[in-house]
């Protein structure tokens, strides 16, 4: 076994800074070129279809909801790599860490062929029978027939960060996320209005433009890996040497977590469905609040990955007792900083929303649930640190009953105020808080009784 001291984790606030950082800026990056997006779909007035501006938003979101679902599947297989390359990580396994990630490549191949064919399938299934408009339904499934074949690329990228954080060398996410948005705003702008001799395309200019810039991201990724010195000594091999008995043991520790994220933005994806039955302008302005909900929590998803990673490398050390105390501090870091970020959002939401559209109906429309919305990020950036800490502990079928249960009330709730009901806007948004408070209680009350266990373990 090689030794790398290196590899194992200090838990201080420094090395929460250090390891998180970089994440940070990886997704903020992207989530700036989603906003970008909004913008720019917000601007479009279509010339080459009968859609509306509100039409494209409305599409644009059930759709990109529907796309993320998928890639959450397999984030939730490389969130179960993470935490097993950390644990190998923590215990100066070089040589684990790389047969983890070098079986993960071929994992990831398979997952999204499989989903990719599925969605060819389910994809119409689901819009013809959930959306009301026949001409959002068209333009969801145009879309999505596009945005597909990104799945595979993506996936891979996942899976690279996740040996950058394992390995400590997080700060090579942000290159790749500097190549995606780069691409992805580019062609986001002359795909969607037609510059030079590039064609109109409108919504399906999008979908292309965020394929292309999710494969310069994984070409990105895989270059560094494949050339830079720090990563010789995990042994990788990305086109032989597949051991069946790693990527079966992954497989089983990783499918709770795959089952648990598809649940998570599956109900995500049935509340902008039950939205899209409100009206278009909500519908609308659910898809620009949706950026708002990615760029306020940017901190907190880094972070949450940062906590899973340096739970599994104690773990790894034998460092039980260090392990509350860490997710305590990484829960003080993402609520100051996610407090920070939305504060100025919350006191001018009307100058934000003019930022990203000119219809006065949406601006009007969006000022309270943008509120809400921000409101719902600070609640998600303490339960999502306490609820990764719980899937670094291991215990993944833990993580996805509880998963389970919040989504169960989360959808009691948005099927009675939002399908039933019909109240306004606002209200539907006020489901976050269901889901994320749901998630708090109940890990906080699982680490509660794992560190009970750990104390009287001990003695």
């Amino acid at each position: 076994m090689s030794s790398a001291p290196h590899l194992q984790v200090e838990n201080s606030y420094r090395n929460i800074i250090r390891l998180a950082l970089p994440i940070s800026i990886s997704i903020l990056i992207p989530q700036i070129s989603i906003l970008t997006n909004t913008l720019f779909l917000g601007n479009y007035i279509p010339t080459v279809s009968d859609l509306t501006t509100q039409d494209l938003l409305s599409a644009s979101g059930i759709a990109g909801i529907y796309y993320l679902t998928l890639v959450m599947i397999g984030y939730g297989m490389v969130s179960g790599m993470l935490m097993l390359m950390s644990r190998k990580a923590g215990e100066n396994d070089n040589l684990g860490v790389g047969k983890i990630f070098s079986n993960g490549i071929l994992m990831c191949l398979m997952l999204s062929a499989v989903l990719i064919g599925i969605s060819f399938f389910l994809a119409p299934l689901i819009f013809s029978f959930s959306i009301h408009d026949v001409a959002i339904q068209k333009a969801c499934l145009k879309f999505i027939n596009i945005r597909i074949w990104g799945l595979p690329f993506i996936m891979l990228c996942q899976l690279s960060n996740s040996l950058f954080l394992a390995s400590s060398n997080s700060n090579r996410i942000i290159i790749g996320s500097i190549v995606q948005t780069v691409v992805n705003v580019l062609l986001d702008y002359v795909l969607i209005f037609g510059i030079g001799f590039f064609p109109e395309m409108g919504l399906e200019g999008t979908a292309l433009a965020s394929t292309f810039s999710e494969v310069f991201y994984a070409l990105t990724v895989f270059l560094i890996i494949r050339f830079q010195a720090d990563f010789k000594l995990f042994d990788i091999h990305f086109t032989k040497h597949f051991n069946w008995s790693i990527i079966k043991e992954t497989f089983l520790k990783a499918s709770p977590l795959m089952v648990q994220y598809f649940l998570s933005i599956g109900a995500w994806e049935v509340f902008f469905i039950y939205v899209e039955h409100l009206g278009k302008s909500e519908s609308a302005i659910s898809q620009i609040l949706r950026s708002v909900f990615g760029l306020v929590g940017v901190a907190a998803w880094a972070l949450a990955s940062t906590c899973n990673s340096m739970v599994s490398n104690l773990i790894g050390q034998e460092k039980l007792n260090e392990v509350i105390p860490l997710i305590k501090k990484v829960v003080t870091v993402s609520f100051l900083v996610a407090l920070t970020l939305g504060i100025l959002l919350f006191i001018f939401p009307e100058q934000f929303l003019r930022l990203l559209t000119d219809d006065e109906m949406l601006i009007q429309g969006g000022i309270t649930s943008l509120r809400i919305v921000v409101l719902a990020t600070w609640v998600l950036s303490v339960s999502t640190i306490i609820f990764n800490g719980v899937v670094g502990i291991g215990d993944t079928k833990v993580n996805m009953y509880f998963e389970l249960t919040a989504i169960v009330l989360y959808l009691i709730y948005c099927t009675i105020v939002i399908e039933k009901m019909k109240l306004p806007l606002p209200f539907a948004w006020g489901s976050d808080f269901i889901y994320w408070l749901s998630l708090f209680t109940m890990s906080s009350l699982y680490l509660y009784r794992w560190r009970k266990k750990q104390i009287r373990d001990s003695r």
